[in-house]
C-alpha cells in the first residue's frame, strides 16, 4: 500500500505540535545509551538501487561494506576503552536529565546547564519521537517516516550558510525549526514563541557534540592500523571535543553571504548556461534531466538521497533565493552536492535565478524552454502533444518516458 505524503507528515505535524502545560520531565536514573550501531566512515561509490526501505538501519548499515563502504561496529571496541569514553561522556555531558556541557566555551553556544535541561524537555516531547533520545534519527516514529529525520551524531547538517564543515550558523537552526522541511516529516514550530525555539536548537546542539565526540573516539579506536588515541581515549576526545566547538565557533561568526542583485532579465540564460557547462558546475551530472531521473546516491549517513527534482517547485532547505545561494556556494555536504568555491557571486545569483524558474514554464526564455520542456511527452502511459505555437501553461511539466 502507498502512503500519501500528507499521511506521513501528519502524525508527526500532530505530536510535534501536540501538549498543553510544562513539557515532561526525564528520569533522574535515565543515562544517554553507549553508540551500538555501525559507524559509516565511507560509502559506496556505486549508487543505490533506490530509496532506503523504512525500518531499522542494522541491516542496511551492515551491507554498504560489501558494496565497497566502509563502516565499523562499536562492539569491537576493547571494553576499557568504551568504559574510559562512556566515563568521559558522562562527566561531559551529564544525563537526560540534567545535561551540562563542562568544557571551556559552552555558555558562548547558549549551552548552559539550566538552558540544556529546558530544552531536553521541550525535545523530549517534540522531536524525541523522531530523532531520537541520542538524536541518532531513529526514534519510534523516525523509522519509518521518509526521508529519515536527521541523526545528529555525526556533526553533519545538510541546510548550512556558514560553508565550514556542515556546522550551522544559529540562523540556519531557527530556520529549520520555525519553518519545518517541506517534503519532509519534520513539521514547522512556528507557532513557538521564539526563546523556545532557541532552547530547542541548544538542545541540538548539544546531541551533535556529544555524539560527534562519541562517533570520533570510537572510530579512532578501531583504526585499521591500530589504537589511533594512542591508548588515551579520554584525552583524545577532550581534543576532539575542543576542535568540535571551535568548528561551530567559526560557523556562528561567518557572514551571512550577499544580498540577492537587481533583476536582471537575462540571468535566467546565464544560469542555463552556467548548469549544462560539463566541466565547469557538472550540475547534470547529479541533476540528469533537471532532477527528473530518480538517480539515487549515498549520504553520509549510508542512506539513499535523491537529488532534487528542478521542475517541482519546494526546497527543503527554504524557498528564499538566499537559501538557494548558500546551496550552490557551499554545497550539501552530507550528500555530495559540491561546493562551488571559484564561482563568482554573480554567477551563483544567476544559477539561482534559473533553478527558481526552472518550475515555470512561462519564466523561461522560448529556446531554453522548448529544451527543458519537450514538446512532447507522457504521463501515466498517455502521450501528450503541444502545438509549438501554443504557450505552455504555467505547472506544465514534462516526465521523460517511461
Amino acid at each position: 500500500m502507498t502512503v500519501s505524503r500528507t499521511a506521513r507528515v501528519a502524525p508527526a505535524l500532530l505530536l510535534g505540535l501536540a501538549g498543553c502545560g510544562p513539557p515532561p520531565e526525564y528520569p533522574p536514573d535515565l543515562a544517554f545509551p553507549a553508540r551500538a550501531d555501525r559507524l559509516v566512515l565511507r560509502v559506496p561509490t556505486a549508487q543505490p538501487a533506490g530509496p532506503t526501505d523504512p525500518g531499522p538501519l542494522d541491516a542496511v548499515l551492515a551491507g554498504l561494506d560489501a558494496r565497497g563502504g566502509k563502516t565499523l561496529d562499536p562492539a569491537a571496541a576493547p571494553p576499557e576503552a568504551r568504559e574510559a569514553l562512556a566515563r568521559f561522556l558522562a562527566e561531559t555531558f551529564g544525563t537526560p536529565a540534567a545535561p551540562t556541557v563542562a568544557a571551556d566555551g559552552a555558555a558562548d553556544l547558549g549551552l548552559t546547564p539550566d538552558r540544556l535541561a529546558e530544552g531536553g524537555r521541550l525535545y523530549r516531547r517534540s522531536c524525541q519521537h523522531c530523532h531520537g533520545l541520542a538524536g541518532d534519527g531513529q526514534g519510534p516514529s523516525g523509522l519509518y517516516v521518509t526521508p529519515r529525520p536527521r541523526d545528529y551524531r555525526r556533526g553533519a547538517f545538510k541546510f548550512v550558510s556558514s560553508g565550514d564543515g556542515g556546522k550551522p550558523r544559529r540562523d540556519d537552526l531557527r530556520r529549520t525549526i520555525r519553518d519545518g522541511l517541506k517534503g519532509t516529516a519534520m513539521p514547522s514550530f512556528a507557532l513557538l514563541p521564539d526563546d523556545r525555539r532557541e532552547l530547542m536548537a541548544d538542545f541540538v546542539v548539544y546531541l551533535g557534540l556529544r555524539g560527534e565526540v562519541e562517533y570520533r573516539t570510537v572510530a579512532a579506536v578501531l583504526a585499521d592500523d591500530g589504537d589511533g588515541t594512542d591508548g588515551d581515549p579520554t584525552g583524545f576526545a577532550r581534543d576532539r571535543l575542543a576542535d568540535i566547538f571551535a568548528a561551530w565557533r567559526r560557523a556562528e561568526d561567518a557572514p551571512p553571504g550577499p544580498p540577492p542583485p537587481a533583476d536582471d532579465p537575462d540571468a535566467v540564460r546565464r544560469g542555463y548556461e552556467l548548469f549544462t557547462a560539463a566541466g565547469k558546475t557538472d550540475c547534470l551530472s547529479c541533476h540528469e534531466d533537471f532532477g527528473r531521473k530518480p538517480t539515487y546516491r549515498y549520504d553520509v549517513w549510508g542512506t539513499a538521497a535523491r537529488p532534487k527534482e528542478l521542475t517541482e517547485p519546494g526546497y527543503k532547505g527554504g524557498d528564499r533565493p538566499e537559501n538557494l545561494y548558500h546551496r550552490i556556494r557551499h554545497g550539501i555536504q552530507p550528500v555530495g552536492m559540491p561546493a562551488h568555491p571559484t564561482l563568482t557571486d554573480s554567477q551563483i545569483w544567476d544559477l539561482v535565478r534559473f533553478v527558481r524558474a526552472l518550475p515555470y514554464p512561462r519564466e523561461l526564455p522560448d529556446d531554453i524552454r522548448a529544451k527543458v520542456y519537450a514538446p512532447e511527452f507522457r504521463v501515466s502511459g498517455f502521450e501528450f502533444r503541444v502545438p509549438p505555437d501554443l504557450p505552455q501553461p504555467e505547472g506544465l511539466r514534462h516526465r521523460s518516458p517511461g
